[in-house]
This record gives structure tokens, sequence and C-alpha cells, in this order.
């Protein structure tokens, strides 16, 4: 029986589906959604739980921080079989989307290191359509508002997508101005990555944020607004990766 390297779990301890979480945290709230859960063992502070929603076996790993921790998480996974994964979180929004918007990934553009060795061609990734109809129709459902589109991905939050000292501002503003002209409608440090692995690895991918951070701006979300706009993140997670 296969066992991962890093998160240590046996293929028999996790589900054929699962939704990939940046802040472990989110793991304790995500679980009382859930039954029958079952806390695996955390190693490298990846907190990992198996669970029932709708009649079916759900998996969440916490990644932290970062395209690749969170492609290693993805690749052991589907080396213990997994097949679809949904990555959930908070991005940094761009019009049209609007402060707690739900943005949902179409593409990816790539700014970040781990994809090119999991890189094949030059076509760009696409997430998977049955995944993104499923979180769609969740989204739609419940009357909130969401945009379908592009990501951008990077991996130096605070010299590319944040501007935290002055000597900074300037890289960060021609950044943005490239991504409006490119249609981006969410930065974040994970998805492009994700989505170049799972085309390389054969299994189903998409990504959902709450946009909490205005791109042009970098007014914040309130903590209030961030967190009700997470309840209904895993819920629209859940309700996607059990109708495919």
């Amino acid at each position: 029986m296969k066992t991962a390297w890093y998160l240590g779990h046996r293929e028999d301890e996790v589900a054929d589906r699962a939704i990939l979480i940046g802040d472990p945290d989110r793991i304790d709230r995500i679980a009382k959604l859930l039954d029958d859960v079952k806390f695996l063992t955390v190693r490298r502070g990846l907190r990992t739980i198996t669970g029932i929603f709708d009649e079916q076996q759900v998996t969440a790993v916490s990644f932290g921080m970062g395209a690749p921790i969170a492609t290693v998480v993805m690749h052991e996974l589907a080396n213990l079989g997994v097949k679809h994964f949904v990555r959930i979180g908070t991005a940094m929004y761009y019009p049209p989307a609007d402060a707690g918007n739900f943005l949902l990934s179409e593409s990816a553009l790539s700014f970040e290191g781990t994809s090119e060795p999991y890189t094949m061609g030059s076509k760009t990734p696409v997430a998977d359509h049955d995944l993104n109809k499923a979180l769609s129709e969740a989204v739609l459902h419940s009357g909130a508002r969401f945009h379908a589109g592009t990501y951008a991905t990077f991996d130096a939050f605070y010299r590319d997508m944040f501007a935290l000292e002055p000597e900074t501002v300037a890289r960060v503003s021609a950044n943005r101005e490239m991504l409006l002209s490119k249609g981006v409608i969410a930065t974040d440090m994970e998805t492009s990555a994700l989505l170049t692995a799972a085309r390389t690895l054969g299994v189903a991918f998409t990504s959902m944020c709450l946009g909490t951070v205005n791109g042009k701006t970098q007014e914040k979300l309130t903590a209030k607004l961030v967190q009700e706009g997470e309840a209904s993140l895993f819920n629209f997670a859940l309700s996607g990766i059990t109708n495919v």
C-alpha cells in the first residue's frame, strides 16, 4: 500500500477528491461541515482530515503558503489516487471583480518557479470544465457574486504583489498595469503551478478564492466579511467537488 513521503498518509486514508487549503486553522472550521471526520497524522505542519459531505468522502489538506509546497501536496495525493482537487483561499482581486466576490480560475499566468518542471509544451493550462461547472452552479444557487477568468501567480508576495516598502512601489505598480492589460481577475501564490501540475499528473483541478485585497488600492476586506465569505467558500467547494 502506498504511503506519501511528506504527508505520511496511506492511500486508504484519503478520498478520491480533495480540497487544498492554505491556512491550517481552516481545517478545524471546514471539519465542522463534515460527518465522520478523521484527523490524520500531522507532518511538517500539514494538517489533513477525511470526512463525509453529502454522502461523499472528501479529504481536506492545508499546505500553508506558496506554490512549491502546494504542489508537493497535490503530487503526493495524486500518487495516492486522488483524482479531483479544488484549491480554496483568499486572493487579491482586479476589476471587474469587487471586494467579497468569489473568483473562479479558468486559466492562469505563471510568474512563479514551480510550474516549469511540470510544463508540457507551451499551452496555457486550464481549469477542469466539470469542476468549474459544479462550483459555478453552487455559487449561482446561493445568489453570491462571482467572476470566472484568468489568475496570475507569483512567488514574491512583498516584491511583486503588495508593496510593503517604498522601494517596491514602482515594481508592484508596473505589475499591476501589466495584469490589468491582460484582463487578470486575481493574483495568488499557487494557482498557476497547481493547474500546470494537475495537467501533467492527469488529475482535475480548479481554484476558487474569496477576493479580500483590492489589487489597485491594496485595501483589505474587513475581518467580519472575510469570515462570512470563508463560510460560503467552504460550502461552495464541498458542494462542487462532491458533484463531479
